[in-house]
This record gives structure tokens, sequence and C-alpha cells, in this order.
């Protein structure tokens, strides 16, 4: 019998969430999306727990991004999942940190910039890239960023896609704690075991105001329509078909800016 996409573990107040699918580094799948906010949902009433870890299976990668190689099925509801996972890890009343081995790309960054502590590898490399796919990334995630990260930091990320190291993720707030591969376990638990001795109330009361305070930025009704056209101009661009054509062909895309 095959194991769950999502692995979960209790160790006192702390429960430990494991994306279970090491052979796509982790990627996100609709059982795994769908899994993580179920999961994240139930703990909404919960005062047993007080902390959480998410992490990826093995130590190659945290999470990779969405699995581009889903069928048309599963993608066509991978949005709605998607959008109720990543609200799941927001609302999620204990704090969630991520513990990040290897790569953290894609929505596999998004999610972990969703969690309210990154702690990461020092050979950990962390960034999203849409650019290269002449992509615009989901407004929504791109206004959490800038409220995270201030409008710089957010330009870094996304303008360069660059996959950035740990020590620069660091330096510019994309990541917390920087440990040794050996000694990630041990930074990212004790960290859970000092959120887990706090009260539970006076935690999840303020991870709201703070995440209401970063990221409700209301939107007119207007501007969400202009930024969705923007997004949705990209897609269907002659630059995203080529980016797409370009890496099954394993070479360097050739953007014409349409």
């Amino acid at each position: 019998m095959a194991e769950p996409a999502l692995l979960v573990e209790a160790d006192g107040f702390v429960r430990t969430l494991t994306i279970n699918r090491p052979e796509r580094r982790n990627a996100l799948n609709l059982e795994v999306l769908e899994a993580l906010a179920t999961t994240l949902e139930s703990y909404g009433n919960d005062p047993s727990v007080r902390a959480v870890v998410l992490r990826g299976a093995g130590d190659q990668s945290f999470c990779s991004g969405m699995d581009l190689g889903s069928s048309a099925q599963e993608s066509g509801g991978r949005r709605g999942a998607s959008e109720r996972a990543f609200a799941a890890v927001l609302g999620c009343p204990a704090p969630i940190i991520a513990m990040i081995y290897g790569f953290a790309v894609g929505a596999g960054c998004d999610l972990a910039v969703s969690c309210d502590f990154r702690v990461a590898a020092d050979t950990a490399r962390i960034g999203i890239n849409p650019v290269k796919l002449g992509l615009v990334y989901n407004y929504r995630s791109i206004q959490k960023f800038v409220g995270l990260f201030g409008g710089a930091a957010a330009k870094e990320i996304f303008l360069t896609g660059r996959f950035t190291d740990a020590q620069r993720a660091k330096e510019i707030g994309l990541v917390h704690f920087v440990a040794s591969e050996a000694d990630l376990p041990k930074v990212t638990y004790a960290l859970a075991q000092e959120l887990a001795q706090n009260a539970p109330l006076a935690m999840a009361g303020t991870k709201q105001i703070i995440n209401r305070s970063v990221t409700d930025h209301r939107l007119s009704p207007e501007v969400e329509a202009e930024f969705q056209a923007i997004v949705d101009r990209a897609w269907s661009s002659e630059d995203n078909k080529e980016a797409r054509k370009a890496f099954a062909e394993k070479r360097k895309p050739q953007f014409q800016g349409r």
C-alpha cells in the first residue's frame, strides 16, 4: 500500500507535516494540497497543537513547486486546492516553521514564505522564477512578498528569478535562521519547542494581527481586474509558449516581448 503524500507526526504540542514525494522533489500535486489544507484546518480549534514543522521528505528538497507533470484533470482542480492550502497555512492558529533542505523554489518558495518562520540549511537554494517562463506570478502572492520583505527585496526575488543561496536569503529576510545540514533539525525543533511553551491563544491572536497587518491591503475591484489581466496576458503570450518549448528542448528561450 502506497504511503500518503503528506505524513503527520505528533510529539507533544508539536506536529510535523512532511510532503512525502521525494521522487518528484516534493512537488505539490492535488493530493498534497488537499491533505495540507484539511490537516491544518483541523488544527483550528485544537489547543494540543501549538507549533507545526513543515518539511519535505528527505534532504534534497523542501518543495520544488507545482507538479507540472500532473494530469490535465488534476491541473484543473489544483488552483482552487492551492488557494485553500495556502490560506490554511496563513490561517492556522499555531505558528508554522518551514524546515528547508535543498530546494524551495517556485510555489515551494511561496509555500515557505506563507509559513511564520523559515529555517534553512546552509546548502539550500530558494527562489521563484516566473520571469524565466514568460509569466507574471499570482498578484496576491506578490503582494504578500512585498508586505513581508519590502519592494526592493521583492524586486530582487521576482525580477531576477534567481535561486538564492541561504545566506543571501537571510540577508533580505527570506529566511530567519541558517544552520548546517546536520544541525538543521536541532535548530528547527528547538524553535518549535520554544513556541510550544507560549500561550496558544496569545500566539494565535498575535499571528492573526500580524498577518492581517502585512497582507490585508484591500484592492478595488478595478485594480484586481487590472492585475488579473496582466497575469492572464503573460500566460497567453508568445514568450510563455517559447519558454515551454525551450524547456522541452533543453535550451535557453529566445524571448520577443510579445
